[in-house]
């Protein structure tokens, strides 16, 4: 009842894919003005690894999401990381305490890829668990077919680092704290998402307003 109620609130409707019902989440139109100059999100980003208790504004999550390999030529469906050869492989999934979602930049939208809460296995340490927002980095070779198949790997965590930057300088402009993660059980997460043999999880990264010292 509590999950369809947040579905209800966040405006969620539901569609048949791949024989059973997806949750779909409209998110906010991403702010594309404002923040903070680029020099000085540079001098402000760092890693955190304390997370309030607090969660991240639906606005804030759709600005983040768009910052990070959102689409910022609609005209071209170009976005604002680079990618391969312009293969677009990463996905971001985004793990909350409802779940595992998948984000659809052409959309803006979340669908439901998992119901259960999977963010302490984004980390070998606990505190990803008290992130209100882990990304979850997938991605997916078939897109990069002309690449040899050790290179994809090479290619899917370099790209995840350009879509992880974006990630870092948004949140040192929204006063947000963040790190990212290359310690974890991929094996484990993997399973848990029932990623297919062609994804190639690369990095997660934990987003969330800062903890005090100590917490």
């Amino acid at each position: 009842m509590v999950a369809l109620a947040l579905g209800l609130a966040l405006g969620a409707s539901t569609l048949a894919q791949e024989g059973r019902a997806s949750e779909v989440v409209d998110l906010p139109e991403p702010a594309m003005d404002g923040g903070m100059p680029l020099m000085e999100a540079l001098s402000q980003r760092q890693s955190q690894r304390s997370f309030a208790d607090r969660e991240i504004e639906d606005e804030v999550l759709a600005s983040l999401l768009w910052a990070g390999f959102g689409i910022n030529r609609p005209e071209e469906g170009e976005r604002t990381a680079p990618s391969w050869r312009g293969s677009k492989e990463t996905d971001i999934y985004v793990a909350r305490a409802d779940g595992v979602w998948l984000y659809d930049a052409e959309a803006n939208t979340l669908t439901r890829h998992i119901e259960d809460d999977l963010r302490e296995m984004t980390g070998r340490q606990p505190f990803p668990a008290d992130a209100p927002v882990v990304l979850i980095y997938v991605a997916d070779r078939t897109r990069m077919p002309e690449a040899p198949a050790e290179q994809q790997y090479l290619y899917a965590h370099v790209d995840t680092a350009y879509v992880s930057q974006n990630v870092y300088l948004f949140a040192a402009s929204e006063g947000l704290a963040t790190v990212v993660l290359g310690n974890v059980d991929k094996e484990a997460l993997a399973e848990a998402m029932a990623l297919g043999e062609n994804q190639i999880l690369t990095f997660t990264q934990p987003v969330g307003y800062p903890g005090q010292a100590g917490d």
